[in-house]
């Protein structure tokens, strides 16, 4: 077998345009040796499978030889396959809600009928840290956006100084000597290191002017965990609270108010209720700008204002003011929402129609003109009695520290009545001489000793700076005649026959006094809303009323000051 190699000679054309190849022989035998060896000892198939096994192997090296330039990927021969990369896609987190977000691994669900108290409240070490130098820890809000919370402190109310308050002061500031400059925080053009529409303590004079912090800011945030920590507070009674707004939502009617008929109730009280609800949300740091119920809020300002009158009167709709033949705990409830939401949000709407609330209160409703003023009822300059004039300090009160303008000769005024209120300290039994004088007992509209109207008074005088160490005797006898439980035949010496309205306001008075009274009333009271909320169906989330009386304001009633009950911890600061 012979083979014959071609040279660029045998290339060369031919004359008339052909080409000859010229084939000479090669030797095989001396360049392929192997080869012969191999197929004559082999068979056919064997020496075919060598060869296309050479084959590609030597394509596969060539390959690899090959400069693919920059332009082209390197082809990589693997003889195994590659492990594959998992890529880890972020799953975005389920949004929880506020008990969720308060409760540690150690913690028991919110509202858990087999837990017999609540757990602890976690707080963040920064928060506690911060907070144990008293600076206003209340203003941090890690997981909240910025309320524009009425930074105000309530503490300025030395309102019997002649040279000035010994308090930390904001809105009319330290350098005013006046009454005005004393009973509050924001309002007044005084001079002074307050200022601010929120008061507080920032520099200026008067409303707009500085900036500040405090009363409203604890309702969110870092601040609201620690105060819920501080005062007794729990996972267990944030669920409560979280349940009972839920309920509030979803019966809420679509033009923004609620209905007492639709929620079983018996009378047209729409707009007083609609002010507690509203106030349920403002207590859990729901505002016209921020939270999960804001539309709530706005839907239920707006009606609030929608029925404002000229002069400022608020829910004096002739059918709804069937209630004691007049609207006036309307106007005070709806008046100290607005204040609140406006002390909140700072809504140019809402806070003009707040101060003419507050006008309205101090220059046409209440009793006595000048110097003569008195308290508040019914009727306009009425004869006043100690349960309405409590819901006009609370406005007139909350909007001091939303930084509205406050007529100093009210607050005079509801000083002035209840100091015809109160019961002589010798026309009292004293069970316990060595604890209680006597003294801060309150009649409804004259001197006399009702736990309901005792516990409204004690109030009113904390707000209105009374120090608290004045009302020992009277926060002993409130505990003794009435400490919170839950009993349908709750009758008139169990809260004058509105027991859940006696649970709200001695609340709010045991809180503010402090020390042992607080704990031994906020034991028994949580143990009472907790195990009564109801569970079931589409009442999830509210309270049964208590009372024949109670029944005719409905149940959104009993669920707003239920809720308002479980806030007390951060809803307004514990006065100093």
């Amino acid at each position: 077998m012979q083979a014959y190699p071609i040279t660029p000679n045998d290339l060369m054309p031919e004359p008339g345009g052909t080409t000859s190849v010229q084939v000479l022989p090669i030797d095989v035998k001396e360049t392929v040796p192997f080869l012969e060896s191999l197929a004559a000892k082999s068979s056919w198939w064997a020496v075919s499978i060598l060869l296309h096994a050479l084959v590609i192997l030597l394509a596969g090296l060539m390959s690899m030889a090959i400069d693919l330039g920059e332009e082209e990927p390197a082809v990589v021969m693997v003889t195994e396959l590659a492990h594959r990369t998992v890529i880890e896609t972020e799953v975005p987190k389920p949004k929880s809600d506020l008990a969720t977000t308060l409760l540690s691994q150690h913690d028991t669900p919110p509202t858990d009928p087999t837990s017999t108290e609540a757990s602890n409240i976690v707080v963040p070490p920064e928060i506690l840290e911060k907070a144990e130098l008293g600076d206003h820890f209340e203003t941090i809000n890690p997981d909240r956006p910025d309320t524009q919370s009425a930074f105000g402190n309530p503490d300025a109310h030395m309102f019997h100084s002649t040279k000035g308050s010994d308090d930390e002061a904001g809105g009319g500031g330290t350098g005013g000597v006046g009454l005005e400059d004393l009973i509050g925080v924001g309002g007044l053009s005084s001079p002074g290191t307050g200022g601010g529409w929120g008061g507080g303590s920032g520099t200026g004079t008067g409303v707009d002017k500085g900036s500040g912090h405090g009363s409203f800011g604890s309702r969110n945030g870092g601040g609201r965990k620690l105060m819920i920590k501080k005062h007794g507070g729990s996972a267990a009674t944030e669920g409560a609270v979280e349940l009972a707004l839920d309920w509030l939502a979803r019966h809420q009617e679509a033009d923004g108010s609620w209905s007492v008929r639709k929620t079983e109730g018996q009378g047209d009280w729409d707009p007083g209720v609609t002010g507690l609800a509203t106030l349920a949300f403002l207590g859990a740091g729901h505002t016209e700008k921020v939270g999960k119920y804001k539309e709530n809020v706005q839907k239920a300002v707006a009606w609030m204002i929608a029925g404002q009158r000229e002069d400022g009167a608020l829910g004096s709709d002739p059918k709804f003011t069937e209630h004691h033949g007049g609207f006036s705990y309307h106007h005070a409830i709806c008046g100290l929402a607005l204040a609140e939401a406006a002390g909140m949000a700072n809504i140019p709407t809402t806070r003009k129609a707040a101060q003419k609330a507050v006008d309205y209160s101090c220059n046409i409703h209440q009793a006595g003109e000048g110097s003569e003023k008195m308290g508040w009822r019914y009727q306009p300059k009425s004869p006043g009695d100690v349960s309405a004039t409590g819901w006009y300090v609370m406005q007139l009160k909350s909007a001091k520290i939303a930084g509205l303008q406050v007529d100093a000769m009210a607050f005079d005024g509801a000083i002035r009545f209840l100091d015809s209120c109160e019961e002589s300290p010798d026309k009292v039994q004293l069970e316990d001489k060595a604890y209680d004088d006597g003294r801060h007992r309150y009649g409804y509209t004259g001197k006399g000793a009702m736990v309901n109207t005792t516990s409204i008074g004690v109030l009113c005088r904390l707000f209105m700076g009374w120090k608290k160490d004045e009302f020992t005797g009277a926060a002993l006898w409130l505990r003794r005649t009435n400490s919170p439980e839950w009993r349908k035949d709750l009758g008139l010496a169990n809260g004058g026959g509105w027991p859940m309205y006696y649970m709200y306001y001695t609340t709010l008075t045991m809180f503010q006094l402090g020390g042992d009274h607080w704990p031994a009333w906020n034991e028994p009271l949580k143990k009472v809303l907790l195990e009564n909320q109801r569970k079931d169906g589409d009442f999830r989330g509210s309270w049964d009323a208590l009372s024949p009386w109670e029944s005719k304001a409905g149940r959104t009633y009993t669920t707003a000051l239920g809720v308002l009950c479980l806030e007390v911890y951060y809803r307004y600061q514990q006065l100093r």
